[in-house]
Order: structure tokens, then sequence, then C-alpha cells
């Protein structure tokens, strides 16, 4: 399974702007059942992991090989930040079920699009 992520809209980004990419995929031996391209953040470091998906966009029943484009708005909070005990990361996540295929993109959402240090 290939799959890979194009961001246009790049990967520092404000607050409310769009995040704009492409995702292809080409499967190796059978259909796949679905392609699914999520936006999410996720925390990590020490404690507990958090993972919210906040938008996704289901592709049904893909063909063999193939490609499609999307946009997504991030909200307003929470921001990408870096500490000591625990960061808390945006992505763009592409899986293809039957499978398992996963791939991903960082982003940083933030204001000045710089990712907060605390």
């Amino acid at each position: 399974m290939s799959l890979k992520i194009h961001l246009d809209s790049g990967t520092s980004l404000e607050p409310g702007s769009e995040v704009r990419g492409k995702v292809e995929w080409q499967a190796a031996v059978e259909r796949p059942e679905s392609v699914m391209i999520s936006l999410l953040w996720h925390t990590e470091g020490k404690g507990t992991e958090d993972v919210e998906i906040v938008d996704q966009i289901e592709i049904a029943d893909p063909p063999v090989a193939g490609s499609r484009d999307f946009s997504f708005t991030l909200p307003a909070f929470p921001w990408s930040f870096s500490g000591t005990l625990v960061s808390l990361i945006w992505r763009v996540e592409a899986s293809v079920e039957p499978g398992g295929g996963v791939e991903f993109q960082n982003l940083v959402s933030a204001p000045g699009g710089e990712e907060i240090r605390i």
C-alpha cells in the first residue's frame, strides 16, 4: 500500500486557517474498502495521551489507485504547544482499510504559526 499526503497550505498555520491538500493512494493487491482523511490533535508526553478528531472525510469504496483533494478549517483552540512534560500536536492523517496503512503530516496551529513553548 502506498499512501501520501501533500499539503498545499503548508504546515505552520494560524487558528481558523484552511488546511488544504491532496491524499493519494495505491493499493498493492486488493481494492480498499475505505480511505479516511482526518484532522486531529493529540498529546504526547507524560500521562495519558489524549486524541480528538476534529473533522473527517470518508471515501467509501475507493478505486485501487486514486487521489482526493481535501480542505479542513482549523478551530480557534487548542493551540499547538511543546512543553517539558506534554506537547499538543495537530495533524492531518490518512488511513486505508483493510490493511491499516496510515500516513500523517504534523501541523502547527497557533498565533503567528509558531508553536508555543512552555
